[in-house]
């Protein structure tokens, strides 16, 4: 209660007023004022001039008669306790205001001071409790109604219409008051809810919608239980509306995220797959390329392999510029801090790009500003990309004249200088209506220009967002046949030390690495056959593994030098053997050197890779000059004691891994299978493969015809097939469907490589079948005539080797 407690009384009897300011001096009140208006209309007056506590409202009043006068105040003060005064005839119009929102009504005729003070302080303090609990509905956007079934009448709480944003004067008077006010779509079922209620006293939660006279839609959520009588009878509902739009939206942002989330996972794990599979097979194809352009050639064939070359070269470039983008847009970019010279800088993208613009009859110009810091700190290998990208585009784009690259210092305080660097070229010039679209992802200036200068279009993109991420910024001007300037500025840290000096690039003397033993652990047969040979040009010696469960037992037997690991492998992948070695293994086994082999330059592989204890990564397509850095970087130096060690105590490699078997275990020369090894004409397939079922002619081309690599090839496969093909038989036979298709899978890429056409159809459909379980019936037909082909495969690529 208030100090001071400022009673409103409006009335038009005096006798009344008297006898209420009698009664108020009896009600216990403690200190209070009486401001007295004898009509409705000097009531609001008094209302707006001062503050008035509570208001004590006669019915009957010279300007407004009966509840009327109630509803008219009421709806203009909502916020202020009433208390209605009526005569003995008037009882039900008290009844009514306290329905409506007063907070008491008392009969004139039987007033006296107690109950008076009492029905005073009771409004007060009640007003109060009801503004609290309005303020807390407010807050959780919450109002509450009840429902009198006998009646129908629906009474609900000012927060009721706030939330529809209804405004002073408009109620819901029954239910199918509120029910018309939602959204069409949902009125039948709050209908049913409200008439499960009404049958079984059950409770109400429902959502709905609404839509607001502004055309928006609101999301709500209705409550609802039965309220029930002395006697169990059902006599109304009460519940609560609650306005649930902004945790909707929230929701729904939320899953949208999930969605964007997974959805961007799924296109990383995508593109990571994707690489592999690209990255993979052109690691031999340049590998090759680069040897046999390094041999004796004519001519024509020079020009056959060079074609190859750029293909390889151009295939890589796209793949790399696509997972660039991808690493940028997963926020898996980190920029490293170097001291470098730019002077040095400069003059190694003049090398690499000089050979480019000298073919196009381009001038290449480098020029650095006078007051352009001697050395700086920042990542030089980003800073190349971004050079290269440009460069290369202004190249590509430019039929005469120069490209010129330049660099000046156009800020430089507190130790950071502020580098501006420019990229200007005559080439064919942007329009004007594709500038702001260059940065964009997968934009050429058109159809024609994509068909004629190729790419992905996603060099400017990758070129943008690098410099973005180092805090700098990008723009280009152009002019059409007039060419085009592209400038970026970014912040360095100026240094006082010196950068390391730069050389020329030299010839490899590729004797410091001879006498090397190096383990590869790969499964690829190509692959492993081109590193090799690789290896074995530079006198160097590699035993091969084909998982990561092999290399443990190698590694158990014999010490190496370095370990070059794939990472995806069979039975046991590169990560895992990493693991394995380093966490279970002796000394000195598990300090063997391990350099990652990976085709996938996307998910953190790198990161992954060294987390587990490897010492580096190669990414394939592998490089030869790269390749031999990491061997020089990370061969563990051989003392002459543990060579001799080595010598005297090596165990020779377990013939699983060397020696070749053949198909006579279990098998006939006839074409059928059984499974004690006996000759078994049961179940057999006839076939007419009468004519040679092999075509070398796909590894003599990607041999380059090189004897040495066919015949290695051939042996490979020979020695493998067998088990492969005995693994299928057993899988078959233990029903054993995902195992039989891995197999198959297995077996694909040899067949492919030795020209098997003849089941290549049938190794597809052994994969389909179990993959979708639709078919089996089939498998046993299929796996027979696999071998039925392979064994006169077999008997041919035995008589074709003599030929090597």
């Amino acid at each position: 209660m208030p100090n001071l407690t400022n009673i409103l009384l409006i009335e038009d009897n005096p006798g009344d007023v008297r006898l209420i300011q009698e009664y108020l001096k009896d009600a216990g009140l403690g200190e209070f004022r009486l401001h007295h208006g004898e009509t409705l209309a000097s009531g609001r007056k008094l209302l707006y001039q001062e503050n008035i506590d509570i208001i004590l409202l006669d019915l009957h009043v010279p300007d407004s008669m009966g509840f009327t006068t109630f509803e008219k105040l009421y709806e203009e003060f909502p916020d202020y306790p009433f208390i209605v005064l009526t005569g003995m005839q008037d009882s039900s119009l008290g009844i009514r205001a306290v329905k409506k929102g007063a907070q008491d009504f008392l009969n004139k005729n039987e007033i006296e001071g107690k109950l008076l003070g009492h029905s005073i302080n009771y409004a007060i303090q009640r007003q109060q409790l009801l503004r609290r609990l309005e303020m807390a509905q407010r807050m959780a956007k919450i109002g509450n109604w009840d429902l009198q079934l006998k009646t129908n009448d629906l009474n609900c709480s000012r927060m009721v219409y706030d939330i529809f944003e209804k405004g002073p004067g408009f109620e819901f008077k029954t239910l199918a008051d509120y029910i018309q006010a939602i959204h069409p779509e949902d009125q039948r079922e709050i209908a049913r809810q409200f008439q499960q209620a009404y049958q079984s006293a059950s409770l109400i939660q429902a959502n709905h919608r609404i839509v607001l006279p502004s055309g928006g839609l609101k999301h709500l959520i209705l409550r609802g239980e039965p309220e029930k009588d002395a006697n169990g009878k059902l006599v109304s509902l009460v519940g609560t509306i609650q306005d649930i739009t902004e945790s909707k939206q929230v929701e729904e942002l939320k899953k949208e995220k999930e969605l964007a989330t997974a959805s961007a996972k799924l296109r990383q794990d995508f593109l990571a797959r994707t690489s592999h599979e690209i990255r993979t097979p052109l690691n031999p194809i340049l590998l090759l390329t680069n040897m046999l352009l390094s041999s004796e050639l004519n001519q024509q064939q020079k020009e056959h392999i060079e074609t190859i070359k750029n293909a390889g070269e151009t295939l890589l470039a796209v793949v790399n510029d696509i997972l660039d983008l991808a690493k940028i847009e997963a926020g898996k970019i980190v920029f490293s801090s170097h001291n470098f010279n730019l002077r040095q800088i400069f003059r190694s993208i003049e090398d690499i790009m000089e050979l480019n613009a000298r073919e196009k009859n381009l001038e290449l110009i480098f020029e650095i500003g006078k007051t352009v810091p001697e050395n700086i700190i920042g990542d030089t290998v980003r800073l190349t990309q971004i050079f290269l990208n440009l460069i290369g585009n202004a190249i590509k784009f430019t039929h005469k004249g120069y490209i010129r690259v330049s660099a000046r210092n156009i800020h430089q305080a507190d130790g950071k200088a502020v580098l501006e660097f420019k990229v200007k070229d005559t080439g064919i010039g942007i329009p004007k209506s594709k500038l702001n679209e260059i940065f964009e992802g997968f934009k050429q200036l058109d159809v024609d220009t994509n068909r004629r200068y190729g790419g992905t279009g996603l060099g400017l993109t990758i070129v943008q967002q690098l410099v973005k991420l180092q805090g700098g910024e990008i723009s280009v001007e152009s002019e059409i046949g007039e060419g085009s300037c592209f400038t970026f500025s970014l912040e360095f840290e100026v240094s006082q030390a010196e950068s390391p000096v730069y050389q020329e690039e030299v010839n490899v003397d590729y004797s410091e690495v001879e006498g090397l033993e190096i383990l590869l652990v790969e499964d690829n047969p190509l692959n492993q056959l081109v590193t090799k040979k690789l290896l074995s040009d530079w006198k160097i010696s590699c035993d091969i593994a084909n998982n990561g469960r092999e290399a443990i037992e190698v590694l158990k037997r014999r010490d190496y030098d370095l370990v070059f690991m794939d990472l995806q492998m069979p039975e046991m992948n590169g990560i895992e053997a990493t693991k394995v070695i380093r966490e279970q293994m002796p000394s000195p086994i598990k300090e063997v050197p391990i350099v990652a082999l990976t085709a996938n330059a996307f998910t953190g592989t790198d990161d992954e890779c060294l987390k587990v204890g490897m010492n580096d990564y190669v990414s394939k397509p592998i490089q030869m000059n790269n390749l031999y850095s990491k061997i020089i970087q990370h061969a563990r130096p051989r003392s002459a004691d543990l060579a001799d060690n080595n010598e005297s105590n090596a165990k020779p490699v377990e013939p699983s891994l060397t020696a070749s078997t053949n198909f006579t275990n279990g098998h006939n020369g006839n074409g059928s299978h059984h499974p004690n090894g006996n000759n078994a004409n049961n179940g057999t397939i006839i076939t007419d493969f009468q004519d040679p079922v092999i075509n070398l002619d796909y590894l003599k081309e990607i041999s380059g015809g090189d004897t040495g690599i066919i015949s290695k090839t051939i042996e490979k496969f020979l020695e493998t097939t067998p088990d492969i093909l005995d693994q299928m038989d057993d899988h078959l036979a233990q029903g054993d469907h995902h195992s039989l298709g891995r197999a198959a899978h297995k077996l694909k890429s040899s067949v492919a490589f030795m020209g098997i056409d003849a089941i290549k159809e049938t190794i597809l459909e052994i994969e389909r079948i179990t993959k979708t379980g639709q078919g089996v019936e089939e498998l046993a037909t299929h796996v027979k005539k696999v071998r039925v082909v392979l064994e006169q495969g077999y008997g041919e690529l035995k008589l074709a080797l003599q030929s090597f």
